[in-house]
C-alpha cells in the first residue's frame, strides 16, 4: 500500500489523500482481525479473502459510514494488489469485492430548506464556520470538493473568476473548471487572505480570559461537516450490521440518564454539488453550463483556454444560482454576508 501511495497514488490521482486515508482505515481493520485471532500475524497477500473484505465491510458500516464510503475505502486495497500485479510484484491479485447495497450515486439532495439549516447551524459555532464558507462556496460554483478545499483566493480569485485548477498544477480526468463568481458569493470571499477553507481554533487570552480565534487552512471537513449535519436535524440513526438501531451510554457528566440514539448525518460534503446540478436543471440552467462549472466537458483546447473571457460565459448558470440564493433568503439571511442574522430555525426541535 505505500508503494502505491507514494509511486501511483500522489503523482497521479486527484485525491490520493482520499486513498491514504481509506489505506489507514485498512491498516486499522487489520490491527482489530489480528487482536481477535481472526489473522495470526501482518496481513499477506495470501490472507485477502471475500469473507475478509465482507468483514471490512461490515467493520465500517458498524462506524456509521455510507456505502459509497466503503467502497471508496475498498478501491484503497484493490486498487494497490492490481497495481503491484501488473508490476510483477505479486504472482496474482485476489478478488477484491465491492461493498453489497451500495446506493445509486446522486440518489440524495438536499431540500432548499435543509440547505438553510445547514448554513445556520455552521454558522452558529466558531468552530464550524468553515463549513459555512464551504458550503457557500460549493453551492454558488458546482465545484469539486477537493477543489474547494484547496482553494486559495489569493491565487485563484480574479477578475469576477475563480481558476479552480490552480497555478502549476495538471489537470486531471476530473477537470477542475472556471467559474464567475455570483454576486451572493463575492462579498464572502473578500473576507480574509489566503485559503478559502479555513478552521477558526479557540484560544483563552491569559490575562483576561477572553476567547479568541487562529485562522487554520484545513484539508478535512468530514468530521465537522457530519456534526453540523446532525446540529441541523439533518440526520438519522446508525443501525449495526444485523440493521438494530445503535444506542449510546448516557453521559452523566451532562446530566443524562436514559440511552441516546448514535446519530449520523446524511449525505456528505459532495451531496452539496449533487445538490446544486439538481437545483440548475430544475431552474432551466442549460445542461452544457452545468456541466462546464461541474468541470465535465472537455472541449477543444482552444475553447477551453478562452471561452471564460467572453462575458456571455455560464451566464444562465450564475442567474440560476442567485435563482436559488433567493429561495434560501425566504428562510434565513446567513447566507448574506451583511445580513447576518440569529439563527431562524430551532435547531433543537
Amino acid at each position: 500500500m505505500a508503494d502505491w501511495l507514494i509511486n501511483h497514488a500522489q503523482p497521479n490521482l486527484s485525491d490520493p489523500v482520499r486513498y491514504a486515508n481509506g489505506a489507514g482505515h485498512w491498516l486499522a481493520f487489520f490491527e482489530n482481525e489480528q487482536a481477535t485471532g481472526r489473522l495470526p500475524g501482518p496481513p499477506t497477500v495470501a490472507d485477502i479473502s471475500s469473507a475478509l473484505v465482507e468483514r471490512f465491510h461490515a467493520w465500517r458500516a458498524k462506524q456509521g459510514v455510507s456505502g459509497h464510503t466503503i467502497s471508496r475505502d475498498t478501491a484503497a486495497l484493490r486498487q494497490p494488489l492490481n497495481w503491484a500485479w501488473k508490476r510483477n510484484m505479486i504472482a496474482s491479485a485476489p478478488f477484491v469485492p465491492d461493498v453489497k447495497h451500495k446506493p445509486e450515486p446522486r440518489d440524495l439532495v438536499y431540500s432548499v430548506e435543509q440547505v438553510a439549516r445547514l448554513l445556520e447551524a455552521a454558522w452558529s459555532r466558531e468552530d464550524r464556520q468553515h463549513i459555512h464558507m464551504f458550503a457557500m462556496i460549493m453551492l454558488s460554483t458546482n465545484a469539486r470538493v477537493e477543489a474547494v478545499l484547496e482553494l486559495n483566493k489569493d491565487q485563484q480569485v480574479r477578475d469576477g473568476l475563480i481558476y479552480f485548477n490552480a497555478p502549476g498544477r495538471q489537470q486531471t480526468k476530473k477537470r477542475r473548471s472556471i467559474v464567475p463568481i455570483c454576486p451572493t458569493l463575492a462579498p464572502w470571499l473578500d473576507l480574509y487572505h489566503g485559503r478559502a477553507i479555513q478552521w477558526q481554533k479557540r484560544h483563552l487570552d491569559p490575562s483576561t480570559g477572553e476567547p479568541w480565534f487562529e485562522y487554520l487552512p484545513t484539508d478535512r471537513i468530514k468530521t465537522a461537516f457530519s456534526k453540523t449535519l446532525i446540529a441541523a436535524g439533518i440526520c438519522h440513526q446508525a443501525i449495526d450490521e444485523e440493521g438494530s438501531p445503535i444506542w449510546l451510554p448516557p453521559r452523566h457528566k451532562l446530566g443524562e440518564t436514559a440511552p441516546r440514539p448514535k446519530l449520523v448525518g446524511l449525505g456528505s460534503p459532495n451531496t452539496l454539488r449533487h445538490t446544486t446540478s439538481t437545483e440548475m436543471h430544475r431552474r432551466g440552467v442549460p445542461e452544457a453550463q452545468i456541466e462546464t462549472a461541474a468541470g465535465h466537458r472537455g472541449t477543444g483546447t482552444n475553447n477551453r483556454h478562452y471561452r471564460h473571457l467572453r462575458p456571455e460565459y455560464l451566464t444562465q448558470f450564475v442567474e440560476g444560482v442567485e435563482a436559488f440564493w433567493s429561495d434560501v433568503g425566504k428562510l434565513t439571511k446567513v447566507h448574506l454576508v451583511n445580513q447576518r442574522k440569529p439563527v431562524v430555525f430551532d435547531l433543537a426541535a
